[in-house]
């Protein structure tokens, strides 16, 4: 998508002037097998450059491509904000059973007693 204060630069036309004060300052003929190396530079040049064309996506594609990335990002990010308000909301904070000193003495008694027992019954 061009703007309208985007200016076309035509590198054909430099490249033609270029060539032409080139000439003149070596006083080269029209048809001269250096002329004819260049031409065929030019050939091999415009090649490359259209298939690099063909490879690499346009600018406005990266683009949108990029827009859709933020997009999702966006959609993504909201998705996880409201996730994380609903799981918020939801929990509850239950303090955790505790175990009171009678159980716990009852429950080293108890597995004192049964190691004791084991240990005589395999001996």
């Amino acid at each position: 998508m061009k703007r309208p204060d985007d200016k076309v630069t035509s590198f054909d036309d430099d490249f033609e002037s270029a060539l032409v004060q080139w000439r003149e300052k070596h006083r080269l003929r029209e048809d001269d097998a250096v002329l004819l190396l260049v031409d065929l530079f030019r050939i091999h040049q415009q090649h490359w450059d259209e298939l690099r064309r063909r490879e690499l996506p346009s600018f406005e594609q990266f683009r949108s491509d990029i827009t859709r990335l933020v997009e999702t990002a966006r959609a993504i990010q909201e998705l996880a904000t409201g996730l994380h308000e609903r799981l918020q909301r939801g929990v509850t904070h239950v303090p955790a059973p505790t175990v009171t000193r009678t159980a716990a003495w009852l429950a080293t008694l108890a597995g004192g007693l049964a190691g004791y027992l084991l240990g005589r019954a395999g001996a």
